[in-house]
């Protein structure tokens, strides 16, 4: 039996100026169980993270992050929850879902927002790097969850290498 292994494949005329070839590889990580925070500044969703070592540093990342945003408070108070994904310390993907409460007074409320979103990132790199979900509460009267209670789980980190 013959094995043909390659790390690019290229058509036969070649790529047009500025386009990218095809998956080198693919990573996805799964968020098992409810992380919250109240912080307002960015923080480490613990356990969504994906680590990749691209081939090549032509090579771009395309990110895609989908999951379940949950805010809740116990009374009028306006919010938003951010969930970012950042790789290594540089912010690559950033998205805001927000309520308004206005009026309302007295009980515990919920809203519930799915996030899905991607990204064509370029770490001109062959060293590991690692893509982590970071996430905050645009005020600490608010809580907000990644899953958000939600079973299964329905929140996903998948990165792939593109040829460049």
């Amino acid at each position: 039996m013959s094995v043909l292994r390659t790390n690019k494949i290229y058509p036969r005329d070649g790529l047009p100026a500025g386009a990218s070839g095809g998956i080198i590889q693919m990573k996805q990580t799964v968020l098992p169980a409810d992380v919250s925070t109240t912080s307002t500044s960015f923080t480490d969703a613990s356990g969504f993270s994906v680590t990749i070592t691209p081939t090549s540093a032509s090579n771009k990342i395309l990110v895609v992050l989908s999951c379940r945003l949950n805010m809740s408070s116990g009374s009028n108070t306006n919010t938003r929850g951010s969930i970012s994904v950042f790789r290594d310390a540089t912010n690559v993907v950033n998205q805001f879902a927000g309520v308004f409460f206005g009026g309302v007074t007295g009980n515990d409320f919920n809203a519930y927002h799915s996030v899905n979103t991607s990204y064509l990132d370029s770490p001109a790199t062959t060293s590991s790097i690692t893509y982590q979900v970071k996430f905050a509460s645009d005020n600490s009267a608010c809580t907000t969850s990644i899953n958000g209670g939600s079973s299964p789980p329905r929140s996903y980190l998948t990165v792939m290498e593109v040829s460049g």
